[in-house]
């Protein structure tokens, strides 16, 4: 879109209907919205749509890291107020991080928004990302990797601490959004950091604006996201369907897979299907593909022994791979179950004590007798309860009563 055809810009309510289709049945969303011009836009757009027919809650996170953050928040409150839309201000509290900040601010604003989604029985939370944003993705990953779950770039749907985070303007230019606000005499807050080169996203932003055909490249990044992200789902379908069918998962927090079968699958599918059970077994954290690469060469192997990778500790048998988590990475820290008696440790098992009782890994305790029929890791990370009174409960060994605790990430 030339300048001069973005100088003002509508929306029908065809088009609105088309970009929230999927929110279509929910009674209450909420959206990102630091103030800025993608995400006002995003405001707009959805309230347009609504017609105030469902609960609309509006999240701004207030990072702490400039003095401008109170009064920005504030504004955005104002201009929700006159729409009558809620608005909830999130505060990033503590010290902050001296690197890697941008990454470790967008985990912690997550985690912030997800959070209040969770308290207040919200499903979807909704962010502004453009088709600027994805560009811009797609060329800062073109220069690390190829593999199609990297150059997907944003996803249109992820989740997020169970939270659902959709994206719906994923489509859109960031010109054609602004020249939208204009339409409606509405104002947005221009971020300094978004001028700030110290961001590798920035340094990219300005380069492709001195390209020619700028707006053509935009589209032919976005084209290539959107065939990578197809590409990425197929593969993504075909292990879960395969884990699906070869996965056995026991309810003490660990699982087996054939190794046969394993060494039957093309290494890019091995790689996905490590990812997957190291996931749900292990820390949950991401690791890389070279990694999973090694790991899946070593199961061919005809080794019977252990690895460890991503928080996970690896069996190979002869015949089955077993999978659990290493416990030596679980936090050191005690657990201190709340109030409500109820508590998620080490983000696997949702255990049920009396409050006050403290959470630790079985691994930390001398003296626990031996249950021959799991493996001596995973016994070593199951979560035992200490008592106030002294005693300690593990319920997966039989040993006390009155505490429950239940693998919540994967059961067949």
């Amino acid at each position: 879109m030339r300048a001069a055809e973005a100088e003002l810009r509508t929306f029908s309510n065809q088009d609105c209907e088309k970009l929230f289709a999927a929110l279509r049945g929910e009674r209450h969303i909420a959206l990102a919205v630091s103030g800025g011009s993608d995400s006002m836009a995003l405001l707009r757009l959805a309230d347009q749509w609504s017609q105030k027919s469902l609960k609309i809650s509006v999240l701004t996170v207030d990072h702490g890291l400039r003095p401008e953050a109170v009064g920005e928040a504030r504004q955005v409150a104002e201009w929700c107020a006159a729409l009558a839309l809620a608005h909830h201000t999130l505060r990033w509290e503590g010290a902050k991080p001296k690197t890697g900040l941008q990454a470790k601010a967008r985990i912690a604003r997550y985690d912030l928004m997800s959070d209040w989604c969770s308290a207040n029985s919200v499903n979807i939370l909704l962010t502004g990302h453009t088709m600027d944003d994805q560009a811009e993705t797609v060329l800062m990953r073109q220069a690390r990797t190829d593999t199609p779950e990297s150059l997907a770039g944003i996803w249109e749907t992820t989740v997020w601490g169970g939270v659902k985070l959709y994206r719906p303007l994923l489509g859109q230019s960031r010109e054609g959004l602004r020249a939208f606000l204009k339409s409606l005499g509405q104002r947005w807050i221009d971020d300094p950091s978004n001028e700030d080169v110290r961001f590798e996203r920035i340094r990219v932003r300005r380069a492709m604006a001195q390209e020619t055909g700028t707006d053509q490249r935009k589209m032919e990044l976005a084209e290539i996201a959107d065939k990578a992200g197809r590409a990425a789902r197929a593969l993504a379908s075909a292990t879960e369907l395969w884990i699906g069918g070869q996965l056995t998962s026991y309810p003490e927090g660990f699982g087996s897979i054939p190794r046969a079968g394993f060494c039957e699958l093309d290494p890019g599918l091995q790689r996905r299907v490590l990812q997957q059970l190291l996931q749900i077994y292990g820390a949950g954290n991401r690791v890389e593909p070279g990694e999973l690469d090694h790991l899946g060469k070593w199961i061919m192997s005809q080794e019977l022994s252990r690895r460890t990778l991503g928080g996970a500790v690896l069996a190979c048998r002869q015949a089955k791979v077993l999978v659990g988590r290493e416990w030596g990475r679980i936090l050191p820290v005690a657990t201190v179950v709340p109030d409500s008696g109820e508590v998620l440790w080490d983000g696997r098992f949702l255990v049920q004590a009396p409050p006050k009782a403290k959470i630790v890994p079985v691994g930390s305790l001398q003296g626990v007798a031996r249950r021959e029929d799991i493996p001596s890791f995973v016994q070593q990370s199951l979560p035992a309860a200490l008592l106030g009174d002294g005693a300690v409960v593990i319920p997966h060994l039989g040993l006390g009563s009155g505490v429950s605790a239940k693998f919540m990430r994967y059961l067949r």
